[in-house]
């Protein structure tokens, strides 16, 4: 069966196609997003996944006059494995208001600590970028251009201050 006639075929509806190319793509979408998604086969196989599901939901999405099928849906892949890399990371960011929340006094009768207390005693340029990441919603790219920095030296600072952060109210809490 040809692309062409598999996608003519999805488009009536008919679950054959669909299951003749998972056949004949899920390996290379598989190496596509495992070269971005290197974290879990789940997310991998997802990802795959999703890109049939999508192909068989929407396949008027697919335009045969713009290129191959294959491509496509090779690009399809990178883009949603992409996605999940990036709703990874964002899960594993730990926002400074996440560290305060953590390290809050369980006691109702304990005074509390103050967030700028602990801030200040942050170098005068990590204090900065924290401040224009949490507080601004400044993007790290954007923090870097303004402060004349590379982003990963931000993101590096940023993940410092937040680990520091983190240890000072965690301590703070226990005593």
């Amino acid at each position: 069966m040809t692309d062409a006639n598999a996608i003519r075929r999805i488009r009536s509806g008919e679950e054959k196609a669909i299951a003749a190319l998972m056949n004949k793509y899920s390996r290379m979408l598989w190496k596509t997003a495992a070269g971005i998604l290197t974290s879990s086969e789940e997310d991998i196989e997802e990802c795959v996944a999703d890109v049939f599901i999508t192909l068989w939901q929407k396949p008027e999405l697919y335009d045969e006059t713009r290129g191959k099928l294959s491509t496509w849906l090779c690009k399809m892949a990178k883009n949603k494995a992409l996605d999940r890399l990036r709703s990874i990371k964002a899960r594993r960011e730990d926002p400074v208001e996440e560290i305060a929340e953590t390290a809050a006094p369980t006691d109702e009768r304990e005074s509390g600590y103050d967030l700028e207390q602990y801030l200040s005693l942050l170098p005068e340029e990590d204090r900065e970028i924290v401040k224009r990441r949490y507080y601004d919603e400044q993007k790290p790219a954007e923090i870097a251009q303004e402060m004349g920095m590379e982003k990963k030296k931000v993101e590096n600072r940023l993940f410092r201050s937040k680990k520091k952060l983190k240890g000072m109210l965690m301590d703070m809490s226990t005593s």
